[in-house]
């Protein structure tokens, strides 16, 4: 999409996210702190596929392999291979440590008499992958998030979306499924998403999705009109995504450097 050239790529953003939780072990381990004990180096493939698979659903289900085995539900590329270590199993101390914050939400000083950095281990963290203009980075995040979102709902009602939707309703109901939109056939209640396994149902439904998707040009035509929207987007914001993009590009030229400075590092 237009707007992903203000943005790291997947793999980069992976990378980037990795980097940040190795210093906040770092920084945890100066207050004698064990912090993210199973982290490795594998998080960066798992986080680039889950972020390749949801840019994939982006018009519903596209990937007609993926439909046939796992139907609407997430492929186990992109479900990780462990839980994140929880907020809440953190002692009072670490959470501390890690935030910046006493419990009573004040600017903490210090933790076991070890100074506490600006935002914690993991503002420092941040600023250590991001560099100092971590803060002006944020706001042209929040940016790029607020126009993806806003521009894919306003992609919804355009004409020539749902003209292309209705051939697409139409291409199911000639194979005996009835929706009014690739999005109804993702909600249907049938499809326990969160808990069962996809049922053989379930996944007939989603590679007829993909077939009739293919067939219609829904994929083409959805990614024409919210392409034009933020070309248009784009144009209107010019300096803040430069701003952005020179950001980021900065933070990608310095993630080889941290990656060689981590990636062996020991983390208990």
């Amino acid at each position: 999409m237009p707007i992903d050239a203000f943005t790291l790529r997947p793999k980069e953003q992976a990378t980037s996210e990795y980097l940040v939780y190795r210093a906040q072990q770092d920084c945890m381990r100066r207050f004698g702190f064990r912090y993210l004990p199973h982290l490795t180096e594998g998080y960066i493939a798992e986080a680039a596929a889950t972020q390749r698979e949801y840019a994939s659903r982006r018009y519903g289900v596209s990937d007609r392999a993926i439909a046939a085995k796992f139907g609407y539900h997430l492929s186990d590329a992109s479900t990780g291979s462990r839980a994140p270590q929880a907020v809440n199993s953190l002692s009072e101390a670490e959470r501390t440590a890690l935030s910046g914050r006493t419990k009573s939400g004040g600017e903490a000083e210090s933790v076991r008499g070890e100074p506490v950095p600006e935002g914690g281990c993991a503002g420092e963290a941040v600023r250590t992958v991001q560099g100092e203009t971590a803060v002006a980075a944020r706001k042209g995040e929040t940016l790029v998030a607020r126009l993806r979102r806003e521009l894919f709902v306003r992609s919804r009602s355009d004409p020539r979306v749902t003209a292309v939707n209705k051939k697409w309703a139409e291409c199911m109901r000639e194979r005996g499924f009835t929706y009014r939109d690739p999005a109804a056939a993702v909600d249907d209640p049938r499809w326990d998403l969160q808990n069962t396994a996809p049922t053989r149902e379930e996944r007939a439904v989603a590679r007829t999705d993909v077939d009739c998707k293919l067939r219609t040009n829904v994929l083409g035509v959805n990614f024409a009109v919210e392409s034009e929207l933020q070309n248009a987007a784009v144009a209107e914001h010019a300096d803040e995504l430069n701003s952005l993009r020179v950001q980021r590009d900065a933070e990608s030229r310095r993630l080889p450097g941290l990656l060689r400075r981590y990636v062996h590092r020991r983390t208990d």
